[in-house]
């Protein structure tokens, strides 16, 4: 896939990642990799949470934004930012009238991918499956998380940008908080991938300079 890719006539740099999970610094991000010298337009790869490793890995993906955990076998990563997560619960659930949760509090519960959310997000694949199958689209989670179906975990930044009467969001004491990080093959020497991750590490310096965004 990467010596086809690399043989158009049209070359791009194929980002792959999780829509929304970019901390609202994508459009920054982009716009400083157009100015860098060797930049590609950008062909957008969207998948769901934990995909994109596996993108990166067999060609379909060149360079990646990444919240943990993740799966780095074979694969170089620079962390941009790290941020608390919140569990995202129905509102008229029991325990949305608590200030803060554990994660042995939302044992019985399922997360989007049918995994248990008492135990924590993993990077490996769910042993179990929910009764409505694996969902990665936002729409349906949230509408999933209103019904009380499942619950979810994110970051606080997502959970700013998606506040709905029918959700409540608490913090989870023992929750690890996730780190994104920009991600791209060990094997990679593609000079457009290379202008991305400084472009990235750029942006986040800045954005996140003395902990402000700017």
């Amino acid at each position: 896939r990467r010596a086809r890719q690399a043989g158009r006539p049209d070359p791009r740099l194929r980002l792959a990642l999780k829509a929304d999970h970019d901390a609202g610094l994508l459009p920054k991000i982009i716009e400083a990799y157009e100015a860098e010298e060797g930049a590609l337009p950008i062909e957008l790869v969207l998948g769901g949470r934990g995909e994109q490793p596996s993108q990166l890995r067999d060609g379909r993906a060149d360079v990646a934004l990444v919240p943990s955990p993740f799966d780095a076998r074979r694969l170089d990563f620079e962390p941009l930012l790290t941020e608390p997560r919140l569990v995202a619960l129905a509102a008229n659930d029991p325990l949305a009238a608590r200030s803060r949760l554990t994660l042995a509090d939302l044992e019985g519960r399922l997360l989007p991918d049918g995994a248990p959310a008492g135990q924590g997000p993993s990077a490996a694949p769910p042993t179990t499956a929910a009764p409505h199958g694996p969902v990665s689209d936002l729409t349906q989670i949230f509408k999933l998380v209103e019904l009380g179906a499942i619950v979810c975990f994110l970051p606080v930044s997502v959970a700013d940008r998606y506040r709905r009467a029918g959700i409540t969001y608490l913090p989870v004491d023992d929750l690890e908080p996730t780190t994104l990080a920009v991600m791209w093959p060990q094997d990679s020497r593609s000079p457009a991938v290379a202008a991305f991750v400084r472009a990235a590490t750029t942006v986040v310096t800045t954005a996140y300079a003395l902990g402000h965004r700017s």
